[in-house]
């Protein structure tokens, strides 16, 4: 039998009246919050931005060059402030950092912002002005070739390896309360192991000592331990000394060397025409603030550094960027990428008609009037959205016009000429000195035909082809014999960066001297022995360059046949050194091997 259920109803209780009273309470105070908030963000924030406008062939032209500095605002200012988040992030290593992708970015108010009417552009001819090169040539006062050694010593003096030696016996005492008891002369024998790691490379520095891959020209020269005890050990300021401002800069324990290995390449006559690029030394280490990240490039990785080198690939001047300083970038009318130039280029001297080559991140034209207030000349590729007002031809007209195609339009006030030549694609081209006249036939390769075709190309077009690639070629040189030593001390990398810059570059001043022709009749440097009646033949009186005879290492005594001493040219001794291959007299009554080597 079944039963009957009935519902009940159940009268309200206190305690459920009161915590339906309550919920209604909290949806009400949630509602009033989200409100205000709405209404305090509206008010405290600022007036959007304009961002600018890009084009799709802007936009393709930036992904394809892999730039992560993208600051393009249409007023013709270098908004360095909207680059991009990937310049600084290090999202795999999740650290702090003072880039501007981690901080909050301030900027000062009231800049001024250059109108858009600045600049007015007019189809005609472009007038060439007067550009003779007025500087001295790079091959003034060479009178004979030195040696190798003393090539290197221009950019990494004798003044500085004594400066590093007593900094790493502070740092030592410092650090584990004992010195290291260093001197120049193992300093410069750990910097020549150094490059030779980079001739014969292995995976790593221990197995240079190892038995069965021992390379006895680093192994002979210095025990491993002593290697790797002085590895930990280099430095390059006393840390005790350093004052509060100057641990402001961020490479504050480099900074020595850095401005020291700088002057010496400002020593160097500067070449006539200049590339300025970006360089960057490979790094993916933690606990670094200045490390950048720039997509494209073969080491995205690294430390960024702005560089100022001529044709050759010899590295003239250098700035090693470090990001916003406390997060804060100001806004300047050029930007970031125009004040990096203008800095490479104030130690160029004025007034002698330079000229300066860079690609479309830098290109600007309140750059180049800029440069031109001090006699200096530039030729560089540029976005259509730096050249304001500046109506050129777009590129599906300049397509339909066929290949070699181009237009030009030139700014009247300061005398620029603004060029976009189409060949496979169109490309824009802004000078100083140079204009599309005169045009030039050139042979490209046609895939429709299968065949060679001639095409027109701009004048412009050849010049900045031609000496556009110094640093590029700077970049290609270090990139050779280069070893990577592992270190904790991230400004260690570019400390040994600057080893390979600073022999790159006494091999291209060797090869500039070599290549002056007849100040060096002799094509080496005048050995003492040399026109000396004594002296038979060249050939016989050749002698082991000065920095190797004096040097004081791995000269050991051997004894062969009987023969003429080379030094005194008097007596006859049985005694060769090992590393010259020359007799020496080695006896009781005269000590010609000491005397060779010491004296």
């Amino acid at each position: 039998m079944c039963k009957q259920f009935k519902l009940k109803s159940v009268s309200p209780t206190p305690s459920l009246f009161l915590q339906v009273i309550w919920n209604l309470i909290s949806m009400c105070t949630i509602y009033i919050n989200i409100c205000f908030n709405v209404v305090f963000f509206h008010f405290r924030m600022p007036a959007a931005r304009r961002d600018p406008r890009y084009s799709v062939q802007d936009i393709t032209e930036i992904v394809e060059d892999g730039e992560s500095d993208v600051d393009i605002p249409f007023d013709d200012t270098d908004a360095s402030d909207e680059e991009s988040d990937n310049d600084c992030v290090d999202n795999e290593n999740q650290e702090p950092s003072d880039c501007p992708a981690n901080s909050d970015i301030e900027l000062r108010e009231h800049e001024p912002i250059m109108p858009r009417d600045r600049y007015h552009w007019q189809k005609k001819d472009f007038i060439s002005p007067n550009t003779d090169f007025s500087g001295p040539p790079v091959t003034d006062h060479v009178t004979f070739l030195q040696t190798p050694l003393q090539y290197f010593q221009k950019f990494v003096s004798e003044d500085m390896i004594q400066a590093l030696a007593t900094s790493t016996n502070e740092y030592s005492v410092q650090k584990n309360a004992r010195s290291v008891n260093t001197n120049t002369k193992e300093i410069q024998k750990m910097l020549g192991m150094y490059l030779r790691m980079g001739l014969v490379q292995m995976s790593g520095s221990r197995m240079y000592w190892e038995t069965d891959t021992r390379h006895p020209p680093i192994a002979d020269v210095m025990p491993r331990n002593r290697f790797q005890s002085l590895l930990t050990k280099l430095h390059f300021v006393n840390n005790l000394t350093a004052s509060e401002i100057e641990k402001k800069d961020k490479l504050w324990k480099l900074r020595p060397w850095l401005e020291s290995f700088r002057e010496n390449c400002l020593q160097v006559v500067p070449e006539e025409h200049n590339s300025v690029d970006e360089m960057m030394i490979p790094f993916k280490g933690k606990f670094s603030s200045i490390k950048q990240y720039m997509p494209g490039k073969p080491h995205p990785w690294g430390f960024k550094v702005w560089v100022r080198a001529g044709i050759s690939g010899m590295m003239h001047d250098f700035h090693v960027y470090q990001g916003g300083k406390k997060g804060i970038r100001v806004k300047s009318e050029l930007g970031l990428s125009g004040d990096a130039v203008l800095k490479l280029a104030s130690t160029l001297p004025k007034g002698q008609n330079y000229k300066i080559y860079a690609n479309k991140y830098f290109t600007s034209v309140p750059l180049m009037v800029k440069l031109l207030e001090h006699g200096i000349h530039y030729v560089g590729k540029a976005r259509q959205v730096r050249l304001p007002n500046c109506n050129l031809k777009d590129e599906k007209t300049l397509k339909k016009e066929g290949r070699g195609s181009f237009d030009h339009r030139v700014e009247g006030t300061h005398n620029i000429c603004a060029v976009k030549w189409y060949d496979d694609r169109a490309v824009t081209l802004v000078s100083s000195f140079t204009g599309p006249e005169p045009v030039q036939e050139i042979q490209r390769w046609d895939k429709a035909t299968k065949t060679y075709i001639d095409v027109e190309r701009p004048y412009i077009v050849a010049t900045y082809n031609k000496y556009m690639g110094g640093v590029e070629l700077l970049d290609l040189l270090t990139a050779k014999y280069k070893f990577t030593l592992k270190s904790r001390r991230w400004y260690m990398y570019i400390f040994w960066h600057t080893i390979t810059l600073a022999v790159v570059n006494a091999w291209l001043l060797y090869k500039r001297h070599y290549a002056a022709g007849s100040p060096l009749a002799a094509r080496k440097r005048p050995s003492s022995d040399e026109g000396s009646p004594n002296c038979p033949s060249k050939k016989s009186c050749s002698h082991p360059p000065l920095d190797v005879r004096k040097d004081l290492t791995g000269h050991f005594p051997m004894k062969l046949k009987r023969g003429r001493c080379r030094h005194c040219s008097k007596g006859y001794t049985n005694t060769q050194c090992s590393k010259c291959d020359v007799r020496l007299c080695f006896s009781e009554d005269r000590n010609c091997f000491w005397d060779y080597h010491c004296k």
